[in-house]
């Protein structure tokens, strides 16, 4: 396996190379082209296609050795991509199969077993995910990552998230204890789905706060987070649900709570 691994990357000279072109490259099998074919995409190389039916955008990526990096789409922000990886050796020409977390932001690494793509779950509360690649066959290994740390420790003030965006305090392992202990294991994977597209953290009067709603359904869902010294609210509302707010309630409310908790 590591020889394998080795033979894909016998070109690579430093970091994961960048293509100058999206859809023309030069390889060692000779030029490679993406076409785009009504609403598909097809790949051409070495008197080879391979077609990527319903997804009209493709493009290449990232290069390590003789293998690049292929995102395909059907377009829209739902699920921005997918990938594959071209294996570009003479008279080993192939596509492994596809994967991917519908994120686009993949980071291309490699280790002695396998290359690798790592990308950020698109599950509220789960962390990163790593696509490993062995060279040998056409399947790719998914690997679920730990969530990463967020570096401020759980006993912090309130104000060290200012600047901060409210997924990564609710999806902080160092506030993992106290989010589940005050709203459940379910109310904080509502929360984490739900405040998802969201400012962040602000002082506002006393309180850091932050407020935000689902991808792609803010016209039915809105969530808000506030802190006060040790005082920590949370609250949501989803058509359907109605209003839910985690924490004590007494005293006065910062106007990000407030309005979350007028919804109907």
């Amino acid at each position: 396996m590591l020889r394998t691994v080795l033979a894909l990357l016998a070109c690579v000279a430093g970091p994961v190379q960048a293509q100058d072109s999206h859809n023309r490259i030069d390889t060692p099998s000779g030029t490679a082209t993406i076409t785009q074919q009504g609403i598909d995409s097809v790949l051409a190389i070495a008197g080879q296609s391979f077609v990527f039916e319903g997804m009209p955008y493709a493009s290449f990526g990232d290069r390590l050795g003789d293998v690049v990096l292929v995102s395909v789409s059907a377009g829209g922000s739902a699920c921005p991509a997918q990938f594959v990886w071209l294996d570009t050796r003479p008279g080993l020409v192939r596509l492994t199969e596809r994967f991917g977390t519908c994120s686009d932001l993949a980071e291309v690494s490699w280790d002695a077993e396998s290359l690798i793509v790592t990308l950020p779950s698109m599950r509220p509360g789960e962390g990163p995910v790593a696509f490993h690649w062995d060279g040998k066959t056409p399947q790719v290994r998914e690997v679920a990552l730990a969530p990463p740390a967020s570096g401020i420790p759980a006993t912090a003030p309130p104000m060290a998230w200012l600047g901060r965006h409210p997924s990564a305090f609710l999806s902080a392992p160092e506030q993992r204890d106290r989010l589940v202990a005050q709203m459940g294991a379910d109310g904080l994977l509502d929360a984490q789905r739900i405040i998802g597209v969201a400012t962040n953290f602000e002082l506002v009067g006393d309180w850091v706060v932050a407020s935000g709603c689902q991808p792609h359904a803010c016209d039915v869902t809105e969530g808000a987070v506030a802190m006060y010294r040790e005082w920590l609210l949370v609250a949501l509302w989803e058509r359907g649900k109605g209003v839910r707010v985690f924490g004590d309630q007494t005293g006065m409310m910062p106007a990000a709570i407030a309005k979350v908790m007028a919804r109907q």
